[in-house]
């Protein structure tokens, strides 16, 4: 049966009305985390999220992994907002006769991510459900000038990301799909997918460097991600290299799909976009070797609209498609 819900991005903006911006407040209703400004020029940067098992817990998943993923799709937002983390809750629902130790397992891999994360695990809620529904709550501090929108590239900023991509859509082909993998590219799609990683610190000190004009986390997909930066900043996106692992760009081939909808319509991915100065983009690579995170070039900010693809050939228009909580892949 379809959904009679409209789309998530639909939705958020039929309710746009009802929500009230505090004072002061950098982020803007739809910028996936929001803050509230403190008196001392610092900002509390505050994130939810959740998982269902219905539609988030994946074949092969375990219970820690289940709760692990919850604690890094909720930090996810706050740490692409140039705040640094410090603290998270969980709110976890389950059936009545949902096993106990399983219950225990998903909290226990949402306090171990905290605790490897220096994050303190604070509490949260237990209640009774239908179904298993984890939902987390980030919190973190960022200085007013440290808080990073979507909607700050400017012309002539270079887009970088962190990671590439593809991985977690090979995943899902061979999950939910049933395709065989084998070696490196079934161990690297399954830790993509199950064990996914984020990277606290980098935006907050490219923020301290002035090396980041605009900041988002990919777990929507990479499309959808940079028609929201784009058309939340005015202005234009061009790639001219595809971030694509050369596994999986042979794993599209060898199954005839387009190795660019592997990049542009995956999902959770948390892998960050950034719009970077281009006179900053030797102290952005810089820091990035520092923290050991990979950066790669994938094209620039231009004047216009849209997003596009640079080829010998012409432009590829980028469609604005991936995951949609509500409708699903489209």
């Amino acid at each position: 049966m379809k959904s009679s819900m409209p789309s998530e991005r639909e939705f958020l903006q039929k309710i746009k009305h009802l929500i009230h911006s505090i004072s002061g407040a950098k982020l803007g209703f739809d910028d996936d985390a929001s803050d509230i400004p403190m008196k001392d020029g610092q900002h509390v940067v505050i994130n939810v999220d959740t998982f269902v098992r219905k539609t988030d817990w994946l074949p092969e998943m375990t219970a820690a992994q289940a709760g692990r993923k919850t604690a890094v799709m909720t930090i996810s937002d706050v740490v692409a907002k140039g705040a640094t983390p410090r603290a998270a809750m969980l709110s976890l629902c389950v059936p009545k006769d949902y096993p106990e130790e399983d219950a225990e397992e998903i909290v226990r891999g949402f306090s171990q991510y905290c605790l490897k994360n220096s994050l303190s695990f604070i509490g949260g809620d237990f209640g009774i459900a239908d179904d298993v529904v984890l939902t987390g709550v980030g919190i973190g501090f960022a200085p007013s000038g440290g808080v990073i929108t979507r909607d700050g590239a400017k012309p002539d900023d270079i887009l970088a990301v962190t990671g590439e991509f593809g991985l977690t859509t090979v995943a899902f082909e061979h999950l939910l799909g049933g395709k065989e993998l084998e070696g490196q590219l079934k161990y690297d799609a399954l830790a993509a997918v199950l064990n996914p990683h984020i990277h606290h610190d980098f935006v907050n000190a490219l923020a301290r460097e002035g090396a980041v004009h605009a900041s988002m986390d990919s777990s929507d997909g990479l499309g959808i991600t940079l028609h929201t930066m784009a058309k939340q900043s005015g202005v234009a996106f061009v790639l001219d290299n595809l971030p694509i692992p050369t596994e999986v760009m042979r794993f599209a081939r060898n199954n005839h799909v387009m190795e660019f909808k592997f990049v542009m319509q995956g999902g959770e991915e948390f892998i960050l976009v950034l719009s970077i100065p281009e006179e900053k983009w030797t102290t952005a690579s810089d820091l990035a070797k520092e923290q050991k995170v990979p950066l790669y070039r994938i094209g620039y900010v231009t004047m216009g609209e849209g997003v596009r693809y640079e080829t010998k050939e012409g432009y590829i228009d980028i469609p604005e498609s991936g995951y949609d909580n509500v409708k699903g892949w489209d």
